[in-house]
């Protein structure tokens, strides 16, 4: 990271990437340099910095502590970055170009658990856009009009937890609008608003701990900014606060999943808050 940073001063464009994101925190410093320098002079001073790496917390993920660690939620705090998730090939090649063309700082985690799974086409010439979320899955217009339709923010590999079990919720006669936070900061919250206007009910399947976690951020700003679309509490499936365990059988305990999903959207719909 000290090279990484002085190359940056010099006004060229570099790119860092981690095969465990856990491992950035040893450069934690220059990463909140690079961001707080970008802030301070209002973007007069380029810090075209490029970080990507595979983290996040999957179920069944059997990494121990150390390389379960949510450090997307530890950097949400440092001014002038720009953070954002890739779920799939698609994202993650349109949001690594448009972050190599930024002139701030930027960080893109993906989800370490599926780097060898994932597989989909790419638009060569695609730059994503780094401020928006992407809607993957409408709730149908009757589960909307009969208010048993619920609003999904996930990221990393809460993303194919949720997709693996919309046909369950569905089946018991709920369905969700679910959303991929491409980008973590800065939050997208015309598209969460927009959802929330059809549903009026939020969960957020997360990925870091309850808290200071990327959940708590999100909870807060929607009930500051957009009380008054929610008929129900933000319900919030995120980690304990505690290190997730090695073995799998406890793992379960900390590690939330699709099924705690399903649990959620009923308990919102069936007014169990």
């Amino acid at each position: 990271m000290d090279s990484a940073y002085s190359i940056m001063l010099i006004f060229f464009s570099f790119l860092t990437c981690f095969c465990f994101v856990d491992f950035a925190i040893y450069g934690m410093a220059e990463i909140s340099s690079a961001g707080n320098t970008y802030a301070t002079t209002g973007g007069q001073f380029d810090m075209p910095l490029t970080i990507i790496g595979a983290g996040g917390t999957a179920p069944n993920q059997a990494l121990g502590a150390e390389h379960s660690q949510p450090f997307h939620a530890y950097i949400m705090g440092i001014p002038g970055l720009k953070i954002g998730t890739a779920a799939s090939p698609a994202a993650a090649y349109g949001l690594t170009k448009s972050m190599i063309r930024d002139n701030g700082p930027c960080f893109l985690f993906s989800p370490v658990k599926m780097m060898k799974e994932a597989k989909g086409p790419i638009d060569l010439g695609q730059c994503m856009p780094l401020n928006k979320a992407a809607l993957l899955h409408e709730a149908s217009a009757e589960t909307v009009k009969a208010g048993k339709a619920v609003t999904v923010l996930t990221y990393l590999h809460g993303v194919k937890e949720s997709q693996s079990v919309i046909e369950a919720i569905q089946e018991e006669g709920f369905d969700i609008d679910l959303i991929e936070l491409r980008s973590l900061k800065p939050l997208d919250m015309e598209t969460i608003a927009k959802s929330l206007t059809r549903t009026n009910k939020l969960a957020i399947l997360d990925e870091s701990t309850k808290t200071g976690g990327v959940g708590a951020s999100i909870s807060a700003r929607v009930s500051e900014e957009l009380f008054d679309l929610l008929d129900a509490p933000v319900k919030r499936l995120c980690m304990d606060d505690a290190p997730v365990p090695y073995a799998e059988s406890m793992e379960k305990a900390v590690v939330k999943r699709g099924s705690d999903l399903i649990e959620g959207v009923f308990d919102l719909c069936s007014k169990k808050f």
